[in-house]
């Protein structure tokens, strides 16, 4: 036998023996109809293609080429299908045998099918998709490489923490428009993208930007959280990030984020970021504060016009002077016009520290107001607390048992959504409440009904609250939003027509009503301030409403007691000049 012979022979051999193992592998893809199976095996044994494990999307593109002249185009997705079913069955098979970390995808520069992911059960949700296609990611395309690997990751993110069908292919679909975008733009880092590009991001969307917009933050966020060490050059900080002291944050309207992109003045925006660094880890002012104190400063920067040449650490007193005189003319409380004059200060007070500038640039007393408690009305009317108690049971229950603590206790709303399960006690025959102040950071312990204890007791135990557990909880186990009770209580009253539905809730305004009724009642100034929590008596006089009822009560009281020096002047009678009454 010619040797060339013997090598044929051999040849023919092997191929037989690669076509019963091809053969074997997909008689084991049983949920694959025959018709399938067949189609596919013919397509490999002609591409020499042994192994299912080796197919991949290059070659489902190819396999598409391979039916296209021989079926109906109908047909194409349900072959298209049989396909994917008898990959995703190698991958399986493949993955049973390694822990689920080896089955982690690592970045590469190629098209990165999502139905051919190591994790089935991850894209299983995926199943249903009508236009397979766009589950193809090209990482092979020409653009920086941060962002492709940057986009690589949100995608695998997206993957593990989307739940729901709808949501992951509404992110993934957002996503993908973002990506081509960022390709086209050549961005570089997403947590880097400055305002004009995400503009232009937002002009390209048009009738999709609703839908779509909100995967830029969602990128961003996602980066920020999961980088091995904090990002700070990053345009927005993600506070939850970070582990602040709980007397810093307030549960109940926590602040989200931090964002310097709208300071398009380079130097200036680093050094902002550099001073609400400083802020954070530093200073102990909460985090909403210090979040105050950014947006002041921040619109400075804004504002101040500067060349990318100059930067705010060389200001001059006359640019102060003109932005602070410029601020003056608008309707501006004293109040609010002094918080912004103190914030700006404390930033160049930083810049000073820091040596950046030699000297201030303004003094803050030549233009700080004075500043006159101005008093008004908030209490709420007894005939509008009174409809609302009578239609309560038509509230959904958290905002109902929240909206108690308010009529009757006059806790600050902050307060009534962080309460935790330990805070009611009885104390010898009285029902005690005992509260963090998150504006004051100390407890107060002050009596409250024993019918709103008994509810709360009940409400508890029904939900198996325990002592450390927040009473009143959002979806994820955290304390209530009192924006969201706030929305809830207006969409109640107009709901249930509170006077006549012109009534607008307003949390605080049950504060005034409880400290006016004490005040009415013969409870001292003090007693009150101790009551609502307040440092001050200056702060408890703004509370306390009708002040001028009271005093004219009390001033007809001395006037009517016997022996009074004034008790023989006799009212009504006299002899009138202009608008005086003298005594006859």
């Amino acid at each position: 036998m010619s040797a060339i012979r013997f090598v044929c022979l051999e040849q023919e051999e092997e191929r037989t023996l690669l076509q019963k193992q091809l053969e074997v592998e997909l008689a084991e893809c049983s949920e694959v109809e025959a018709t399938y199976r067949n189609k596919v095996k013919r397509f490999m044994m002609e591409n020499g293609i042994w192994h299912i494990s080796e197919l991949d999307y290059s070659w489902r593109q190819k396999f598409r080429q391979f039916i296209a002249g021989q079926l109906q185009p109908s047909s194409y997705s349900t072959y298209e299908k049989g396909f994917d079913r008898i990959k995703q069955h190698s991958i399986q098979k493949q993955m049973q045998a390694v822990s689920r970390k080896e089955t982690q995808i690592t970045y590469e520069n190629q098209i990165w099918f999502l139905p051919y992911h190591p994790d089935q059960k991850l894209v299983r949700r995926l199943d249903k998709a009508q236009r397979k296609e766009e589950l193809a990611w090209d990482f092979r395309r020409q653009a920086p490489e941060t962002m492709k690997r940057q986009i690589f990751h949100i995608l695998n993110c997206l993957l593990e923490q989307d739940q729901n069908r709808e949501t992951l292919r509404n992110h993934i679909d957002a996503l993908k428009l973002f990506y081509d975008f960022c390709v086209e733009e050549s961005v570089e880092d997403i947590e880097m993208l400055e305002l004009p590009v995400y503009q232009r991001f937002e002009e390209t969307l048009g009738t999709r930007r609703e839908r779509t917009i909100s995967i830029v933050d969602l990128c961003r966020k996602i980066l920020f959280l999961q980088e091995d060490k904090i990002h700070w050059d990053a345009h927005i900080w993600y506070l939850e990030r970070f582990h602040f002291e709980s007397e810093r944050i307030d549960r109940s309207s926590p602040v989200v984020a931090l964002s310097f992109i709208e300071v398009t003045h380079k130097r200036n925006r680093e050094l902002l970021k550099q001073y609400m660094r400083y802020g954070l880890g530093i200073t102990y002012l909460t985090i909403k504060n210090l979040r105050s104190e950014m947006y002041y400063v921040k619109n400075l920067l804004m504002e101040l016009p500067q060349e990318e040449t100059v930067d705010i650490c060389s200001v001059t007193p006359e640019q102060m002077d003109t932005y602070f005189r410029h601020k003056q003319n608008k309707e501006i409380q004293a109040e609010t016009f002094n918080k912004m004059v103190m914030s700006i200060k404390h930033f160049f007070d930083f810049l000073l520290a820091r040596r950046y500038i030699k000297k201030m640039p303004f003094c803050a007393d030549y233009y700080l107001k004075k500043n006159v408690p101005k008093h008004y009305d908030r209490s709420v009317e007894l005939n509008v607390s009174r409809e609302i108690l009578q239609k309560l049971y038509r509230f959904p229950e958290i905002p109902r048992l929240m909206y108690l603590h308010l009529w009757c206790v006059g806790l600050r709303v902050s307060e009534v959504c962080t309460l935790k399960g330990d805070a009611y006690y009885i104390q010898g025959r009285d029902a005690w409440i005992q509260v963090y102040q998150i504006k004051t950071k100390s407890y107060k312990r002050i009596p409250i009904p024993a019918a709103l204890y008994q509810l709360m007791k009940e409400y508890r135990k029904k939900y198996k609250i325990g002592p450390s557990d927040y009473v009143f909880q959002n979806r994820k186990g955290e304390a209530y939003r009192s924006a969201t009770f706030r929305n809830k209580m207006l969409k109640g009253c107009a709901e249930n027509a509170i006077q006549g539905g012109a009534y607008l809730f307003q949390s605080h305004d049950y504060r005034h009503s409880i400290a006016t009724l004490l005040y009415d009642n013969g409870v001292s100034l003090q007693g009150v301030r101790d009551y609502l929590g307040h440092t001050y008596e200056e702060m408890t006089r703004q509370y306390i409403d009708y002040m001028p009822r009271r005093l004219a009560s009390a001033n007809d009281e001395y006037f009517n007691q016997h022996g009074s020096l004034a008790a023989g002047l006799k009212k009504g009678k006299g002899r009138k000049r202009g608008k005086q009454t003298l005594p006859a």
